[in-house]
């Protein structure tokens, strides 16, 4: 069965860094099996006029992901291209990822690995590892999540790197609870990264990735 979300919230974070020029944006996803292991997803989102994503006012991902699983062990491996409307230059890539993940309970734990071939519109290549877990909390609707990640990479020298990475690596935080009465849910996100001012190449991007409180609120049919 698909599975559509459709979410706002007052900025759109990815990795730690601000996709929607620290704006409110707006997201829909949606997900359609197409075997018991195989699925394709499409995910748009507003933009506001990014400066990270040259000027582009929205975003979409299209992948498609195999998963399985054994026991309490999930797994997953997939392909997702990302494509933006209304910006200028060359903005499209293309990431890999692949993840396992391990259930408990109401605790889920979750390892990711994301790479990016080097691709003119990122400037080189961009691979991120993440570490996340999740912990329902018994007889309420409380859930908290929390993950922490790394972002590294090559340069071709032509500073699009910065696109996906304000410094030559850096690490990313964040820690959350949400609150579900379905098929309703609120979201409330700390986020941050060990990026410093001195670090910065584009100073015009330099509030668009420290510390940040941000709130949603999503439907899930």
């Amino acid at each position: 069965m698909p599975v559509i979300e459709m979410d706002v919230m007052t900025d759109l974070r990815e990795r730690g860094l601000s996709w929607s020029d620290g704006e409110a944006a707006a997201r829909i996803f949606v997900e359609v099996p197409v075997s018991s292991a195989l699925s394709v997803s499409a995910q748009g989102a507003t933009l506001r006029g990014s400066d990270r994503h040259g000027g582009a006012d929205a975003g979409f991902d299209l992948a498609a992901t195999y998963s399985d699983y054994a026991g309490l062990i999930d797994w997953r491996a997939g392909a997702v291209w990302h494509l933006f409307a209304g910006g200028t230059g060359e903005l499209d890539y293309a990431e890999v990822e692949a993840g396992v993940g391990a259930s408990l309970g109401p605790a889920q734990i979750d390892l990711l690995a994301s790479y990016a071939p080097s691709q003119d519109a990122i400037g080189g290549s961009n691979f991120y590892t993440r570490a996340g877990a999740y912990l329902g909390i018994p007889a309420t609707p409380w859930v908290v999540r929390g993950h922490v990640g790394h972002s590294t990479g090559s340069s071709d020298g032509s500073g699009r790197n910065t696109r996906l990475r304000p410094a030559a690596s850096y690490t990313d935080w964040a820690i959350g609870t949400e609150y579900y009465l379905a098929p309703f849910s609120l979201s409330l996100t700390y986020s941050d990264t060990d990026v410093s001012r001195g670090e910065l190449r584009q100073p015009v991007l330099d509030d668009h990735y420290g510390q940040k409180l941000v709130a949603g609120a999503m439907i899930r049919f």
